[in-house]
C-alpha cells in the first residue's frame, strides 16, 4: 500500500473515531503524586453491575454533571451512561451542561445547577485552581459537590481520580522489555508526544511511562546528555526521553513534530503519543517515512503506544503489520458507574462532603501481545456501545 493510502486510511480512522481533544486538553496542576496509595477503589464495572438494585421508580433526586467537554469520545459516551445508570438504578433525574473547556462557562453551569435545586453536582474541572470559591459556595448552601478526574486545590470535597500512571509505568517497562527481545542488539531509546504545558500528562502519562523505562533501561540519556527536562507536580525531574514534543492532541501536530524527529533521531524506537491524536499522529509519520511496520507484530523499527483506546487505535493495534501495539483504554461505562455511585453516596449521607476523600476508578492497559482481538473487541463494545459492534478482523481488511 502506498504511504498516501495508509495516511488516508489512518486519518479516516481517527475522525471515525474520536476527536482530537483528550482529558488533559487544558493546563492543570495535577493531583497529589500517583506514589500515594489511592485511599479508595471504585467498583468495577462486574462488581457494580452484580451489586446494583433492580430499576426503581422515579425518587426525586436530581444531579447536575459538567464534564470537561462532550467533544470527546470518552467524555461524551461517559454522560450517556450516567444518565441512564442513574435513572435505572436510583431513579434519578441526571442533567449535563457541557462548557466545552471553558472554566468560566464551568462555574456558571454549578451556578445553573444550584438555582435548578439539584442535590448533588459533578464537577470535572476545568482547571484545579479555579473553582474554589464555587465549590465553597455549593457546600455553604449544603448541597453535595463532588469533582472528578481533575482534583480541586482546595481540596474540600471528595474526588473521584483516574488511575493512569501505574498502567502508563508497566506499559513503559513492557515496551522496553519487548523492544530488547525483538533487537538485544540496538539499545532502546524513547520518545514521547504528548502536551509540554500540562502538568497533568506529566503526573499521570509521560511520566509514569518514561519512568518505567527507567525501571528496565540503565543508559537511557540524561540532561548531561542533552535530554529534555520537565518536572511533575511533586517536583520531581523527568527525563530520559530523547525527545519530548509538543503535540497538544491535534494529529497533524502530532504528526509534524513527530516527521521532523525522525529525521533529527532516527535511533528513537519506542515512541508514546499521550492521547488518540498524538499516537495516531505519531504512526502516520513513521508510516509516511516508510516505517512504523511490524511482521507478525514485531516491529521492524519501532513501537507505538497511544492513550484512549479508541476504534482507530485498536484497529492498528490489532493490526500485525503495524508497530502500533500499545494503548491505555478510558472506560466511559466504568466512569460512569464510579461517578453515579459515589455522587448518590453523598447525597444519602454515607460519605462526608466537607472531606477531602480520594477515590480512584482504573484505566485498562492492551497490546497486541497479551490481548486477544475478541477481548479488544468486547471491551470497546461494552465501554462505548456503539451502534455497529466493531469488528476488528473487518477492520483491518477495509485498511490494508
Amino acid at each position: 500500500m502506498r504511504k498516501s493510502t495508509k495516511l488516508l486510511a489512518l486519518v479516516v480512522a481517527v475522525l471515525m473515531c474520536a476527536t482530537a481533544l483528550i482529558a488533559c486538553a487544558q493546563p492543570t496542576e495535577t493531583a497529589p503524586a500517583q506514589e500515594q496509595a489511592p485511599a479508595d477503589t471504585a467498583p468495577t464495572q462486574d462488581q457494580a453491575v452484580e451489586d446494583a438494585p433492580p430499576p426503581v421508580e422515579d425518587s426525586g433526586v436530581f444531579i447536575g454533571s459538567i464534564p470537561i467537554t462532550l467533544r470527546h469520545d470518552v467524555h461524551g459516551n461517559t454522560a450517556i451512561w450516567a444518565e441512564q445508570i442513574a435513572r435505572e438504578r436510583y431513579g434519578a433525574r441526571f442533567e449535563i451542561i457541557d462548557p466545552d473547556q471553558d472554566l468560566s462557562r464551568s462555574i456558571a453551569a454549578v451556578e445553573t445547577f444550584v438555582a435548578m435545586g439539584a442535590d448533588g453536582i459533578i464537577l470535572h474541572p476545568v482547571t484545579e485552581d479555579g473553582v474554589r470559591e464555587i465549590i465553597q459556595y455549593v457546600r455553604s448552601l449544603d448541597i453535595n459537590i463532588m469533582t472528578y478526574n481533575v482534583f480541586a486545590s482546595c481540596m474540600q470535597v471528595p474526588a473521584l481520580l483516574i488511575d493512569e500512571a501505574s498502567l502508563a509505568f508497566e506499559m513503559g517497562a513492557d515496551m522496553a522489555k519487548k523492544w530488547m527481545e525483538v533487537h538485544p542488539d540496538i539499545p532502546v531509546a524513547a520518545g514521547i508526544v504528548g502536551w509540554t504545558d500540562i502538568m497533568f500528562c506529566f503526573d499521570n502519562r509521560g511520566g509514569p511511562w518514561i519512568m518505567g523505562v527507567h525501571s528496565v533501561v540503565d543508559n537511557l540519556p540524561t540532561p548531561a546528555d542533552g535530554a529534555a527536562v520537565f518536572r511533575n507536580s511533586a517536583g520531581d525531574e523527568l527525563y530520559g526521553a530523547t525527545f519530548w514534543l509538543h503535540g497538544g492532541g491535534n494529529l497533524e501536530v502530532a504528526q509534524q513534530v513527530t516527521a521532523d524527529a525522525i529525521t533529527m533521531h532516527p535511533e528513537v524506537n519506542i515512541i508514546y503519543g499521550t492521547n488518540v491524536s498524538n499516537g495516531l499522529g505519531v504512526l502516520a509519520a513513521y508510516q509516511e517515512a516508510g516505517r512504523g511496520i511490524a511482521v507478525d507484530g514485531l516491529p521492524l523499527t519501532e513501537l507505538i503506544a497511544s492513550t484512549d483506546a479508541s476504534a482507530g487505535e485498536l484497529r492498528f493495534l490489532a493490526d500485525p503489520t503495524s508497530s502500533l501495539k500499545y494503548a491505555l483504554g478510558m472506560q466511559p461505562k466504568n466512569f460512569a458507574i464510579a461517578q453515579v455511585t459515589m455522587i448518590m453516596e453523598l447525597i444519602n449521607g454515607t460519605l462526608d462532603n466537607d472531606v477531602y476523600y480520594e477515590r480512584w476508578t482504573p484505566d485498562e492497559y492492551f497490546n497486541f501481545f497479551k490481548n486477544t482481538i475478541e477481548e479488544l473487541e468486547e471491551w470497546f463494545n461494552i465501554q462505548y456501545n456503539p451502534p455497529v459492534p466493531l469488528d476488528l478482523r473487518a477492520e483491518i481488511a477495509r485498511g490494508s
